[in-house]
């Protein structure tokens, strides 16, 4: 076996992140260490070990241990470098730059918290006594289905994803569709083929917000069943879509709420309901995709 080295590249502060790597393992982890900033660095190309923990003192142990014994560490015969024949250590650079950042609000974060902040602003709207009440709901609406895609798009571009965004993501955007398909429930649709129509939407609302309570339930339960049930209900390509025709169906259904006195409103209101039933079929069939993959952890 090729004797191994720890490789500690200069870094600007004394905290950085080191993963340690083995050719014979494929985990990795990585912990925060304090390195010297004048050690020197190499790169290797081997896999990933397990937490790897540096002191200033050169001292490199892996596993949990406290670096004592002689089979989880090893000690530097110079500052800064040291070989122990099955690990190597890499400095890969500050905590704070490193992905899923510990930063709570993040500016993708900031953004599906101003989407939460804005659906008491799109009910008091939809119930603002004014002819531009509409125009602002549906506004408001989407703008807010804007910042779906921006906030993810932004947390992909700048490496700023972060576990509590990645839970409020997805409940800000059920808590804003929830939100328009009551308001929408509570009165007939007002243009297009269906206008005086007044069972749409209610049963529209029963199968979408429906399903959203069942699947929170099923995660919940997969969770608890393993990591091979957890899997099965990972977000796939039929979620996607589904909340893609949801946010267009609800987009013209709020603009033709007060009727359709333009062409861009006529379209709008000849295509919301079917859209909506799209809307709705997509949301049925993804649950049924997600039973479907489940029922073999449920026999």
């Amino acid at each position: 076996m090729n004797p191994a080295r720890c490789c500690l590249g200069r870094v600007p502060q004394s905290q950085a992140i080191v993963t340690c790597f083995t050719p014979l393992q494929q985990h990795t982890h990585t912990r925060a260490a304090a390195v010297q900033p004048n050690a020197w660095h190499s790169s290797l190309p081997l896999q990933a070990l397990g937490p790897c923990v540096i002191s200033s003192r050169g001292r490199c142990s892996s596993g949990s241990g406290t670096g004592s014994s002689s089979r989880s560490s090893w000690s530097s015969s110079r500052p800064g470098r040291a070989v122990r024949p099955d690990l190597v250590c890499h400095a890969s650079g500050s905590a704070s730059n490193q992905p899923g950042s510990s930063t709570l609000l993040t500016i993708p974060t900031m953004l599906t918290l101003a989407r939460v902040a804005a659906i008491p602003a799109l009910i008091a709207a939809w119930f603002w006594q004014d002819p531009a009440s509409s125009a602002w709901v549906t506004g408001l609406f989407l703008v807010a289905s804007l910042t779906d895609w921006l906030d993810g798009y932004l947390a992909r571009k700048m490496n700023a994803s972060s576990a509590f965004g990645a839970f409020l993501d997805p409940v800000a955007d059920k808590l804003m569709v929830a939100t328009v398909l009551v308001l929408l429930s509570t009165q007939p649709l007002a243009a297009g083929p269906l206008a005086g129509n007044a069972w749409v939407m209610p049963v529209a609302t029963l199968i979408i917000i429906g399903r959203e309570i069942t699947m929170s339930a099923l995660r919940e339960w997969a969770a608890s069943m393993g990591p091979a049930a957890k899997a099965a209900v990972a977000v796939n390509a039929w979620g996607k879509w589904k909340t893609a025709s949801q946010m267009a169906a609800l987009t013209c259904l709020l603009f033709t709420r007060d009727g359709a006195s333009s062409q861009l409103a006529v379209a709008a209101a000849a295509a919301g309901p079917p859209l909506l039933g799209i809307a709705a079929y997509l949301t049925a069939h993804s649950l049924a995709i997600y039973l479907a993959g489940l029922w073999k952890f449920m026999k």
